[in-house]
């Protein structure tokens, strides 16, 4: 071998040779480094995305399904009662329709002829059993001692706004000189949803076993780990979280034939008027992620450190227990237009 290339095989890698090799394994290091980042951010990520979209869908299915039993075998002025928060501020809403296992009752209270003024001041109630719908062949087994039935006004008959209580029945209901007399406690620690009040006249009211289902979230944001809640009065319970991480619920009402969606209706309801009766709700729930400084996170919609995922879902429910009733009403009193 001749000196020459002896000494060009022993002579390495120059400076910029190893500079040049340097650079090119940081480079490659760096794009292997942000690929197992991603990886890893998408680990973390898509498990939160999926269970926030599952929890959003859940809570709006649930009050989806509730509102399409608004109205069922009741006041079609009292089907719904809302609360508009205003702004970024969680709605809620009342959602009033009868069990269709208990039949419907129209109550005098004892004495008969409005001699108790509202059924709260009294502790004796009467029915005439040919006032059940539907009608009943025994009219002492239909209630129990124990049961809680509620009295709602059918309309606004003094003048104060709908009205509702919840009667606790203290005996077994008897037939006596042919009515069905009724011993209750009225309970005095209800506290009647938004838009209602407890002062319930005997003269247009009925009694029987409803479900007034209420939503909300709580608690609310900024704070953590926002709920949606559920409860139902006519059956005594308490809140209880059906959809984690949910952090605003909207509502819209549409009243009569009418295709416009209001946060507040603007037509008085009017148990004459099937045009101011709610027929129409959307409903918007909003989820976020239980962890923030996710990929395509919110910067700070409530607070600094506030950012979540966020994920709306809206949908339009018809409320045809409502519509059913209008039609009828129409019928009756040969009103064109709700065929």
């Amino acid at each position: 071998m001749s000196p020459l290339l002896r000494s060009r095989s022993n002579q390495g890698f120059t400076l910029i040779e190893m500079l040049i090799a340097i650079g090119i394994t940081v480079v490659v290091m760096a794009s292997v480094f942000q690929i197992l980042h991603r990886g890893q951010e998408s680990f973390r990520r898509e498990p939160e995305v999926a269970e926030m979209t599952a929890n959003t869908r859940a809570g709006l299915d649930m009050v989806s399904r509730d509102l399409a039993n608004a109205g069922l075998s009741s006041p079609p002025t009292l089907s719904i009662a809302w609360a508009d928060g205003g702004g970024n501020t969680p709605d809620q809403v009342t959602i009033l329709f009868a069990d269709p296992d208990i039949p419907l009752a129209e109550p005098e209270c004892a004495g008969g002829g409005g001699g108790c003024g509202t059924i709260k001041q009294s502790s004796t109630l009467f029915v005439d059993p040919s006032s059940f719908n539907p009608p009943v062949a025994d009219p002492e087994a239909v209630y129990e001692d124990g049961q809680i039935l509620f009295a709602i006004e059918t309309e606004d008959c003094n003048g104060d706004g709908p009205s509702m209580i919840p009667l606790t029945l203290t005996s077994d209901p008897q037939l006596a000189g042919g009515k069905l007399r009724i011993n209750h406690n009225p309970n005095g620690a209800f506290n009647p949803p938004g838009g209602f009040n407890d002062q319930v006249e005997e003269g247009c009211s009925v009694i029987g076993l409803f479900h007034v289902i209420q939503f909300r979230i709580n608690p609310l944001p900024p704070a953590d780990s926002p709920s949606l809640e559920r409860r139902d009065l006519g059956l005594g319970e308490d809140w209880t979280p059906v959809a984690a991480n949910i952090e605003n619920l909207q509502f819209q009402y549409s009243q009569g034939t009418a295709q416009l969606f209001e946060d507040v209706p603007s037509l008085v309801s009017d148990t004459n008027d099937p045009n101011t009766w709610i027929t129409g709700v959307r409903i918007s729930v909003s989820g976020r992620s239980a962890s923030t400084n996710l990929s395509g996170g919110t910067t700070g919609v409530f607070a600094a450190a506030d950012t979540h995922l966020r994920k709306t879902f809206t949908t339009s429910v018809i409320l045809r227990n409502q519509l059913g009733q209008a039609a009828m009403w129409a019928a009756e009193n040969d009103v064109a237009g709700w065929n």
